[in-house]
């Protein structure tokens, strides 16, 4: 069996057929075994108990969905909660080539995987709900009425981390599980922040005085800041790999690599939106919309180490958190970004610190070391990540 497209109108049919021979007309022939729509619309009909949110939805090793959506509001089966894991998603299947052995090959952009196996089309044929992939029932993270940032709003500047767990916890208070998105905004500069707290993920809208990137055959309107993509971008840049942001040469789409992808840099790029295997980087590179966006904003890339110091033995009865400094994945202050030690120091239920500090000293009296404290806030995300 294989999808047969048939021309009429200037509108394109989709049809299931089966190829056979006809002994009386001594020739091959398609029996048609299922109409299965018109090809401009989407393949797959609608879920049953579906609905229309403002939201964003990633995946956690896929990645459309993870950076640059095509729409603010999307259409699926969610749970009640304001967000979570669990909605699943209709499929958006694309064609995108044939199989070696000719016969047409699709890809579904929602749930990353190709369409078009024997497997595939059986089930096309058996069942009521139009094409689904073999993915499609799997669920997805979602944040119901995200945080959405105009940069235009924030003389400031914005801060934007890949929030970790901590280092050191001896509060009673547990940790963040996996990576959640920390945000810093303040209206004025060196003004007081505004904003100042963990989101499950965060909408960068375009702007007037700066509009986001594109080129002359996509216009980017919004970039989605999500736990998986945030997360490779911080690898990308602690462990100084080659970032670049490459555009599929087919449908223009900028490419966001994830996983093993985001660790290895490399020429040969799969484009997670139309399915196209033929992207090369004139240089191997991990690809992410996000480097490409902290490029088109940043307004001062340079790093400060805080001079302040801090001895861990003088607050004895007391509870502390620490972490190590991360460099932000968006950063548009005119100041420069701060490396070193955070720590907030508990005294009951009271924050008496909240600061970064150069030096930290331990309570045996050792010094803290960053990068090993970097290593164990990265153990734990990737050990709780659900």
């Amino acid at each position: 069996m294989r999808i047969k497209r048939v021309l009429k109108n200037n509108i394109t049919y989709l049809h299931l057929v089966e190829e056979g021979y006809s002994p009386e007309k001594k020739k091959g022939e398609n029996k048609i075994i299922k109409v299965l729509g018109v090809e401009e619309q989407e393949l797959a009909r609608p879920l049953n108990d579906m609905t229309e949110e403002f939201a964003v939805v990633w995946a956690e090793d896929r990645t459309l969905g993870n950076a640059v959506p095509f729409s603010e509001r999307v259409i699926g089966k969610f749970p009640e909660e304001d967000s979570g894991s669990g909605v699943i998603l209709p499929c958006d299947i694309v064609p995108c080539g044939k199989f070696r052995n000719g016969a047409e090959r699709w890809w579904c952009r929602t749930h990353q995987v190709h369409w078009g196996v024997k497997a595939d089309l059986q089930q096309a044929v058996q069942g009521d709900e139009g094409i689904r992939c073999s993915n499609s029932t799997q669920p997805m993270h979602y944040t119901k009425n995200p945080l959405v940032i105009n940069p235009d709003d924030y003389a400031g500047g914005i801060g934007i981390w890949a929030a970790l767990p901590t280092a050191i916890n001896t509060t009673d208070e547990p940790d963040i599980n996996g990576v959640l998105i920390h945000v810093h905004v303040r209206p004025q500069f060196q003004g007081k922040k505004s904003i100042d707290s963990n989101f499950p993920s965060v909408v960068i809208k375009s702007c007037e005085s700066s509009p986001l990137f594109g080129n002359a055959l996509i216009n980017i309107q919004r970039v989605v800041i999500a736990p998986p993509s945030a997360l490779a971008y911080l690898e990308a840049l602690i462990n100084n790999l080659p970032l670049g942001t490459l555009y599929c040469n087919r449908c223009q789409h900028p490419h966001l690599d994830l996983g093993d992808f985001a660790r290895n840099p490399h020429k040969k790029h799969f484009c997670g939106n139309c399915g196209v295997d033929s992207n090369w980087s004139k240089t191997p590179i991990v690809s992410s919309p996000l480097n490409e966006l902290a490029n088109k904003l940043t307004k001062n890339p340079n790093f400060v180490e805080s001079d302040r110091t801090l001895d861990l033995r003088d607050y004895q009865d007391c509870q502390i958190k620490v972490w190590s400094s991360t460099p932000a994945v968006l950063w548009t202050s005119q100041l420069p970004q701060e490396m070193g030690i955070h720590v907030h120091i508990y005294q009951g239920k009271k924050k008496i610190v909240d600061d970064s500090f150069g030096k930290v000293t331990g309570f045996d009296g050792s010094a803290l070391e960053r990068e090993k404290l970097l290593m164990t806030m990265l153990d734990k995300a990737k050990k709780t990540a659900v």
